[in-house]
């Protein structure tokens, strides 16, 4: 045999070997019979498109089992930070200097194997492309490809049903799969935008637009305080650590307000759309991870619009930079009038001790009392307590982790939320000394729970957890809420325990005495009806004629 056949029987046979391992990585990974079959044809049409237009065997075949290990890769990354796997949507929605930044520096050795894993690929499909001598004939390939485009699109409808669709948050064994169901999805919301779950019709009445509303006595200025991933430890019985922490995440009526929240580990949009909006994230489907970059400038009657409304100067302080992920805009289109981002800030890097916010929020507040009569909202977001937890953040600071057992991401996590409770206790003992006269509502959440708490959470994982699970430790998507009153006496809190995120704009408004629109004073009703329950409100049917009836109002644009 020559050495150009011998070359040719090496890169068929190492072709069918590379797509035999990638078929047997699909069916260990995708535990679901029909997405297993999806996804390898899929493969087979990506493999077979590859060939028809490169005409080389092996090539298409490193090409497409690269495609799939990395898929893999980055999957698994990305559930072990964020618990959630590759959405196509992905590739649109990190891909900017200000994001690539942020991974850089809190993911940078997630960042590093995928780049590394990317790099090899290249090389490995440049090498392949050389010695590949094969010339496939494109009628065969062509004949391959509608084949399989075949039998992926009849299995496709099934796929996506199985488990109740791609579940971007609680897929854990069918990332492949789960990444090319959303291209169909991702296609279709480039072309038309996407759409809020609403029902088809209602026979309720429009909403009107409020005029400006007009409170009765001097409304207190509002201190909103995004505590990024912070959930009370004394949700978790196993957990051993300092009890002194618990008193930081109560209420001036000394309970513990539970939230329910709708993302883990990250994707702290998430919850801030729902609390900004008042709309449950879970609304726009499998996209709602990217819900803020999709509905700007198509959202009315949000918080800091009604705010706005009311009088009320809307300051946001922000710890990333203005581009990052586009989320300025959305905070502009939905009604704060100032952001002061990472650059206005003077913030060294994106993630400051959060008494620099602070100190930041305390100054921009000390300004506004002495230039203006104006009621202030003002919203901060914090950064310390984020993951990753494999190292410790300024360890200098000696404050308590976990107790004998706790795990060192974990007790790190504890050290972290240490020091967040000290920050706290300065920013309310600045405001009592620096504003004795003002009266001020401070509103605090925890927007995820961190990743740490992974083990402590086994077995309740997917969309509709349960609120407990096993031993009593919450469900992944319980963090708390907690309000205080400086100069202000606070009514009482409701006690729907949990409380759905997406009602919590609701009740600060109710707390601090305001108007109520015509959509707030809906919202209320269905808190009341749905016993703090938004998305998983029974019967659902009225939180459908609320989205339909914000749709019809023009509150909620949509192509």
């Amino acid at each position: 045999m020559s050495g150009a056949g011998t070359r040719r029987v090496i890169a068929v046979a190492s072709a069918l070997a590379l797509l035999g391992v990638t078929l047997v990585l699909l069916f260990c990974t995708e535990q679901i019979a029909v997405r297993f079959w999806f996804a390898g044809a899929v493969t087979a049409a990506i493999v077979s498109f590859v060939a028809f237009l490169s005409r080389r065997l092996l090539f298409a075949s490193v090409f497409t089992s690269s495609l799939v290990a990395v898929v893999l890769l980055v999957s698994l990354e990305k559930q072990a930070t964020m618990n959630m796997g590759l959405h196509s949507y992905d590739l649109f929605f990190y891909l900017n200097a200000d994001t690539f930044e942020f991974l850089w520096g809190d993911y940078r050795r997630y960042v590093v194997v995928v780049l590394a894993a990317l790099a090899a690929a290249l090389i490995l499909a440049a090498l392949t492309w050389r010695f590949d001598t094969t010339r496939l004939s494109r009628l065969a390939s062509g004949l391959a490809l509608v084949a399989a485009v075949a039998v992926a699109g009849g299995l496709e409808p099934q796929a996506s049903a199985e488990g109740g669709a791609f579940r971007l948050f609680t897929q854990s064994n069918s990332f492949v799969s789960a990444f090319y169901l959303s291209w169909s999805e991702t296609w279709a919301t480039l072309v038309r935008g996407q759409l809020l779950e609403a029902a088809a019709r209602t026979a309720l009445p429009d909403f009107v637009s409020e005029s400006r509303c007009t409170p009765s006595t001097k409304p207190p200025n509002i201190v909103l305080i995004h505590q990024e991933s912070l959930v009370p430890p004394s949700l978790f019985p196993r957990l051993q650590y300092d009890r002194n922490l618990d008193r930081f995440f109560h209420s001036d009526d000394g309970r513990l307000h539970r939230l329910r929240v709708e993302t883990y580990g990250g994707g702290s949009w998430v919850t801030e759309f729902a609390l900004l909006t008042g709309i449950s994230a879970k609304a726009f489907g499998d996209m709602r991870m990217f819900v803020q970059v999709l509905m700007e400038g198509r959202l009315k009657e949000t918080l800091p619009q009604e705010l706005a409304n009311c009088g009320y100067r809307t300051l946001m302080l922000f710890p990333m930079s203005n581009g990052f992920l586009s989320l300025d805009r959305f905070y502009r289109s939905i009604g704060f009038s100032e952001i002061l981002d990472r650059e206005a800030q003077g913030a060294p890097t994106t993630r400051e001790r959060d008494r620099f916010y602070f100190q930041n929020a305390l100054e921009a507040m000390d300004h506004h009392f002495k230039s203006s009569d104006r009621p202030l909202f003002i919203y901060i977001q914090t950064m310390a307590s984020h993951g990753p937890y494999d190292r410790a953040y300024m360890p200098e600071e000696k404050v308590p982790g976990g107790g004998p057992g706790t795990s060192p991401e974990m007790s790190e996590y504890l050290r972290r939320a240490a020091m967040a409770e000290r920050d706290g206790d300065f920013l309310m003992d600045e405001i009592k000394r620096r504003f004795p006269d003002e009266p001020i509502l401070i509103v605090r959440y925890g927007d995820h729970q961190p990743s740490a708490t992974r083990d402590l959470i086994s077995g309740v994982w997917g969309d509709d957890s349960p609120d407990v699970g096993e031993g009593g430790a919450p469900g992944p998507y319980i963090t708390f809420y907690a309000v205080a009153g400086k100069n202000y006496s606070l009514p009482p809190l409701p006690d729907y325990d949990p409380l759905d995120v997406a009602y919590l704009g609701t009740v600060m408004l109710e707390v601090a005495g305001l108007p109520l629109s015509a959509v707030q004073r809906e919202r209320e009703r269905l808190m009341v009806a749905c016993e703090g329950r938004y998305f998983g409100c029974q019967p659902s049917s009225e939180i459908l004629a609320f989205h339909r009836r914000l749709i019809n109002s023009g509150f909620v644009r949509t192509p």
